[in-house]
């Protein structure tokens, strides 16, 4: 299961990875789950934090932004897949702080292909119960 703490509550999020997007990597809301953000940290814990980035050339710029999506979407379910049973995968980038947006450059004028990238890293943690 994907979660993100908002505010003093963690909530099951689904991905929403979006170039028309203004927030291009979003997380919404599934309503499938919510827990307390105190009963949870006392529950849970971080065991590890994985970076993930992605970057994608193309002379169509909407399509050069798409593939970077779609790549970065694809290392996110990668590390989801390989949760154990038990482990939910949390959002650690913070709006406002370290959220990732999407970037395009073109590394010299007359260049005909657009690169996307993220201008930071998307962080996630993989969280499991408290052992004993």
């Amino acid at each position: 299961m994907i979660i993100r703490r908002y505010g003093n509550r963690f909530h099951s999020v689904s991905m929403d990875f979006d170039p028309a997007a203004m927030t291009e990597v979003g997380f919404r809301k599934d309503g499938v789950q919510e827990w307390d953000a105190e009963e949870f940290l006392a529950e849970y814990e971080k065991v590890r934090e994985v970076e993930i980035i992605a970057e994608s050339g193309d002379p169509v710029q909407e399509k050069a932004e798409r593939e970077m999506l779609e790549d970065l979407a694809a290392k996110f379910n990668e590390i989801h897949d390989a949760l154990e049973e038990g482990q939910f995968l949390a959002i650690e980038s913070k709006m406002g702080v370290d959220y990732p947006r999407t970037r395009y450059h073109r590394p010299t004028i007359g260049d005909r292909e657009f690169t996307y990238t993220l201008d930071r890293p998307l962080r996630l943690g993989v969280w499991e119960k408290k052992t004993a």
